[in-house]
């Protein structure tokens, strides 16, 4: 596996200094053919939780590269667009890879592996979220630490196909701005990289509304499909709905989104439904210092993994700051105290991390 690893790693260099010596050469050609990028996320974490006997801690001390990504992206037409975006920390893979084909503002076609259209926070990059980590509903109702347990690395990403498109507009500051948004999907329902699992295939789709208030902009999204249950042999339903609203001015940015999800689960046998839901508050409030940017951060972050269990609440509590020294350069710092299920303490996670682009 680390050959395979350091093979990859030493082809994707090759690849792309060939692509920046022919881009010398060719200055035109891959100008309008193909651009290059990527980023990457070093990062600390130090967690402490104290357990029920009031003696014994949990502990995580680590630093992490969490993320390594190349990015291609090119125009194979003003048509057709494509997309290879893949990731070299850990065991490399495949996180993006796709085809757009626009044909009309209100009607294109997406193919391939890419982020759901579900929520308004999966779909966002990681460098731009005020959280080192995704909101708890988020990660257990959208795909990254699924509540089923299937999707155990998805990243919020699904193989599949798209229709996307805008409906009505108006100009505002020169620009024309939709005011409705639409994507609809057909998916494995098995995560990235993964075939379909059963026969069955999922469906995911959100609508936005952006009324005449500038940085204003509401959502409702649906996911509902069915996944293979191993432990019983046979399909189980899994079905989410979210709504949401965000406000964004270039300075002030808050966003909030509740979700809703039901799950089959099975236990010794037999089948239950699991009901979850929760919701989340985040924001933050840009400063300019000369070429530099900072913002402090904050979120609050409630989830019940089951609605008729009151003892599996858990509200997070988090705290950071967000500075941009450079263009290109982004140290992120989140201070979390977590109220975990089956603990009569306080969990405290501290976290860092830098973020390069390039």
């Amino acid at each position: 596996m680390r050959r395979k690893s350091l093979l990859l790693i030493v082809v994707m260099f090759a690849l792309t200094s060939l692509l920046t010596i022919n881009a010398q050469e060719k200055k035109s050609l891959i100008g309008d053919y193909l651009s290059i990028s990527g980023w990457m996320n070093i990062q600390y974490d130090y967690e402490r939780q104290l357990q029920n006997d009031g003696v014994t801690l949990d502990e995580i001390n680590t630093f992490n590269v969490r993320r390594a990504r190349l990015d291609f992206k090119g125009n194979i037409s003003k048509n057709v667009e494509f997309r290879v975006h893949g990731d070299l920390a850990g065991t490399p893979k495949l996180v993006d890879g796709f085809v757009k084909i626009k044909l009309q503002k209100y009607f294109n076609i997406q193919v391939g592996q890419f982020k759901i259209p579900f929520t308004f926070e999966n779909p966002q990059s990681p460098l731009t979220l005020e959280g080192i980590e995704y909101a708890q509903v988020i990660s257990k109702l959208s795909g990254y630490s699924d509540m089923s347990g299937v999707k155990t690395y998805s990243g919020g990403r699904d193989v599949g196909v798209m229709i996307y498109g805008n409906f009505f507009s108006f100009e505002r500051d020169g620009k024309e701005i939709p005011i409705l948004k639409y994507k609809l999907g057909v998916f494995n329902g098995n995560g990235m990289n993964n075939k379909d699992a059963n026969f069955a295939k999922d469906i995911a789709g959100s609508i936005e509304v952006c009324p005449r208030v500038k940085g204003l902009m509401f959502a409702a999204s649906y996911y509902g499909g069915n996944y293979y249950l191993n432990s019983d042999e046979r399909n189980a339903n899994r079905d989410r709905f979210t709504v949401g609203g965000k406000y964004e001015n270039g300075r002030l940015t808050v966003r909030s989104e509740y979700i809703i999800g039901t799950t089959e689960m099975a236990e010794s046998g037999e089948i239950y439904t699991l009901n979850s839901d929760g919701f989340y508050v985040a924001g933050g409030y840009w400063f300019n210092m000369k070429n530099q940017k900072i913002r402090p951060v904050a979120r609050y972050d409630f989830l019940r993994r089951d609605i008729e269990n009151p003892e599996m609440n858990s509200p997070y509590y988090m705290v950071g700051i967000d500075w941009w020294p450079y263009s290109n350069l982004r140290l992120l710092v989140n201070y979390t105290v977590k109220d975990k299920p089956g603990y009569d303490n306080f969990g405290n996670l501290f976290q860092a991390q830098l973020s390069v682009k390039f």
